[in-house]
């Protein structure tokens, strides 16, 4: 099977029909309350599939990591019985951006660091997944940051007679026997250039400097009167992490029936801007400051996971500046600092 091949429109239906008699498949799916919005969703049908879209609020981690996800049942006996609720089915995970890769691979880092995650990895090992290129809106700044295609196992290029399929794994070229494709003429492959160099001229947004730079400014400077302007417009929402794709933390909780006999574990998404999030036993909160929660998210995107990782945790994919409430934008704001920090130099 050659690396590149071609798949029609027509047959890239056909191709995703026979994923799903397969097994389950997650894609972007145009919601029905906002029409042109996608969401990544499960699909019954592949005129459900949204292949050509911007982004989604919410980024495809869900597929792994859901919003609120039940881990175990118990039972308040003598030994306590606890019941597991692991979910073992495959899946393909279809249409995932580059910077939602790109985001997918970061957190597979951050959760294999010890003590490690379980339940995460044990997702990741159930799926397929299928990579789409994409045109960006003014909120993307992701070229520098997310060009690769590590972490799916097929890749598709918009091109004029469909897309260019670029086989990355043995798990994709095993999945193309389920479809129709040609093999990659000279014009499929000038196609699949000419739309990456046009995605790199749309990109307009991007911080000013480099990762390892905006980190050392972050960490020698103070920012106080900026973070505290910042905060004066934060609503302390946290739309901007719970629409992150490498946000990784999370709550734990249990509920317990009525009978307070039994009941389940159940862990969801948590964010850093909420006031709470810091309330510690004995009621310390070590950020209840708004500013210093605001503070906090930029160190820790650009400051202590790059010290951690040797790479910011944003894959500029534009959620958090389009998901909030109070329009602050992680471009315009990192490009303050910066400015401040070098004017700072100057005089």
């Amino acid at each position: 099977m050659p690396t590149e091949v071609v798949m029609t429109s027509k047959a890239v239906d056909r191709f995703v029909t026979r994923l799903i008699e397969e097994g389950p498949v997650m894609g972007p799916r145009e919601r029905r309350k906002q029409p042109g919005f996608a969401k990544f969703d499960w699909i019954e049908s592949a005129d459900e599939l949204m292949l050509q879209y911007t982004t989604t609020t919410v980024p495809p981690k869900k597929a792994f990591f859901p919003p609120r996800q039940p881990l175990f049942e118990f039972e308040l006996t003598v030994p306590p019985k606890i019941t597991p609720l692991e979910e073992a089915t495959p899946f393909t995970l279809v249409g995932v951006h580059t910077c939602d890769l790109a985001g997918l691979n970061m957190l597979d880092d951050a959760y294999a660091k010890e003590p490690a995650e379980a339940v995460w990895p044990a997702a990741r090992a159930r799926a397929r997944i299928i990579g789409v290129d994409c045109m960006p809106d003014e909120y993307c700044f992701c070229f520098d940051t997310c060009a690769g295609r590590e972490g799916c196992d097929l890749f598709f290029t918009p091109i004029e007679h469909g897309y260019l399929v670029e086989v990355i794994t043995e798990a994709g070229e095993d999945m193309l026997r389920l479809s129709d494709v040609s093999r990659a003429r000279e014009d499929d492959l000038n196609d699949a250039r000419n739309f990456a160099a046009e995605k790199g001229q749309r990109i307009t947004a991007g911080i000013r400097s480099s990762a390892g730079d905006f980190a050392d400014i972050l960490e020698e400077g103070t920012f106080e009167d900026l973070w505290r302007e910042i905060a004066e417009r934060c609503y302390s929402c946290g739309s901007c992490n719970t629409t992150c794709p490498t946000c990784f933390c999370f709550d734990i909780n249990d509920e317990f029936d009525l009978g307070l006999t039994a009941g389940r574990r159940v862990r969801t998404w948590d964010s850093c801007q909420l006031q709470e999030f810091a309330l510690v036993a004995g009621g310390h909160n070590f950020r209840r400051i708004r500013w210093q929660r605001v503070r906090h998210r930029w160190h820790r995107k650009f400051l202590y996971l790059y010290r951690e990782f040797d790479h910011p945790y944003c894959t500029g994919c534009g959620r958090c500046s389009r998901a909030c409430t109070a329009d602050i934008n992680i471009v315009d704001v990192s490009n303050e600092i910066i400015e401040r920090a070098r004017g700072s130099e100057q005089s």
